[in-house]
C-alpha cells in the first residue's frame, strides 16, 4: 500500500537549501511514511481555508508540513522549516 511522494513546488527551494544529510534524514521519513501511511497522524487544526488538512512531521529541529492524499494515494510535502520559524509562517500565510 506505496504512497508516491509529488512535492510542492513550494518545497523545492527551502528544502535544496537544506544541508545534505538534513536533507537525506526528511526523505528517509518521507518515504517510510510513504510506505507506512497508516502511520500518518490527523491533520493539523485551526489552519486558514487553503492549508486545511496539512500534516506535519518533526525531523529533530526541524518541521516537515505535507498533505497526504489517500485517494490519490500520495503523499505532497509543502514545507520545511525550523520548529521556532515554521509555524510563525504558516500563519502569514
Amino acid at each position: 500500500m506505496a504512497y508516491s511522494i509529488r512535492p510542492h513546488h513550494a518545497f523545492e527551494r527551502p528544502f535544496s537549501r537544506l544541508p545534505s544529510e538534513l536533507r537525506k534524514r526528511i526523505v528517509e521519513k518521507l518515504e517510510f511514511l510513504a510506505s507506512h501511511p497508516e502511520t500518518i497522524g490527523p491533520p493539523m487544526k485551526h489552519l486558514s481555508a487553503d492549508l486545511r488538512g496539512l500534516h506535519k512531521i518533526r525531523v529533530g529541529d526541524w518541521r516537515v508540513f505535507f498533505w497526504a492524499d489517500h485517494t490519490k494515494r500520495e503523499i505532497v510535502p509543502y514545507d520545511v522549516d525550523r520548529r521556532d520559524m515554521a509555524y510563525k509562517k504558516l500563519r502569514k500565510t
